[in-house]
């Protein structure tokens, strides 16, 4: 079976100086298929693939200040909420334990 996670964030900046005109969602697929998530090792390989999917979707800008360093952590902020839930799933379901109710 084909095991993906999809990391989705909508990019959309407040800054003006790097506000772009139209927001842009970027979309990455984790492929975990070759993981056993009941073990530890191979999850925390996972959560290396996620945080590297987060930075593909969040990149760092490459100008300096405080506005685009809070652009980027804002993203990447916004990236790990919206894949809790699918990494909660992931593991849940290859460990067999119960996943609470989301209370989106």
């Amino acid at each position: 079976m084909l095991k993906i996670i999809t990391t989705a964030v909508l990019l959309a900046t407040t800054a003006p100086a790097i506000a772009q005109p139209d927001a842009a969602t970027r979309i990455v697929h984790v492929p975990y298929a070759d993981l056993d998530l009941r073990q530890a090792k191979d999850v925390k390989q996972f959560d290396r693939r996620l945080r590297a999917a987060v930075e593909a979707v969040c990149p760092e800008m490459v100008t300096t200040g405080s506005i685009t360093d809070a652009v980027t952590q804002s993203c990447r902020k916004a990236a790990y909420v919206a894949l809790a839930h699918q990494r909660a799933t992931a593991i849940a379901q290859a460990t067999g334990t119960t996943q609470l109710a989301d209370a989106r």
